[in-house]
């Protein structure tokens, strides 16, 4: 056969194999990119209590405390010109106040939540027994909600879900960090940043300035 006729040949045979079966390798498919994970979005809420504005926040108590307030103050300040003084006759070796706001939040079984707060005290000292605590403490419900008389919020600090903190001497800024159920919780988170007494004396010279709360 000639050169000619074998190329002539080869190709019929190669066209034969093709129609027989062995098709080209089809191209696959383009996989289709990942659905990025959603964000996981966050708000961070500020206060400074300038200007006498509370900010939304309220001055509460526990029910059992000799005598109390909380107060704007131009004695101290971190940030600005004024802070919160907190004034705590503890003569009784009890009592917890604090201030309260409820923030709404995303729905979800543990949503992040942390809080940091400024607070100033004369010297540096505890936890343990003579001096006072200071906390913040992170929940789904009212501060006032789930006590009773022999679990109060004011007793050893009660249902508080916190960990005391000591003082620094002058500012210092404290931090507490937790997950909340808010499903549980219908979507609300309250944070309170406390002073309790522990120990028989009067306190009031503990300021508080620059809070901030991050949900999400």
């Amino acid at each position: 056969m000639s050169p000619k006729g074998r190329l002539a040949a080869l190709v019929v045979g190669v066209g034969l194999v093709a129609g027989v079966g062995i098709a080209a390798p089809a191209l696959a498919t383009p996989t289709a990119p990942a659905a990025a994970p959603a964000g996981v979005t966050s708000t961070t809420y500020t206060a400074g209590f300038e200007g006498g504005d509370w900010e939304g926040w309220s001055p509460e108590d526990g029910g059992n405390t000799r005598g109390w307030w909380i107060d704007h103050t131009t004695a101290q300040a971190h940030g600005g010109s004024q802070s919160l003084n907190y004034q705590l006759d503890g003569t009784w070796d009890n009592g917890t106040i604090w201030i309260e706001k409820e923030f709404t939040a995303p729905s979800g079984t543990a949503v992040p939540v942390a809080v940091t707060y400024w607070a100033w005290s004369p010297a540096a000292g505890g936890p343990g027994s003579g001096h006072w605590l200071t906390t913040a403490s992170i929940k789904g419900v009212d501060h006032d909600l789930g006590a009773t008389a022999s679990n109060p919020p004011w007793d050893n600090l009660g249902t508080w879900d916190i960990t005391p903190e000591h003082y620094y001497g002058g500012w210092h800024q404290y931090t507490k960090s937790t997950t909340v159920n808010t499903v549980a919780s219908g979507n609300r988170v309250n944070v309170a940043i406390a002073l309790h007494a522990n120990f028989e004396t009067t306190r009031d010279y503990l300021h508080f300035d620059d809070v901030s709360v991050t949900i999400g």
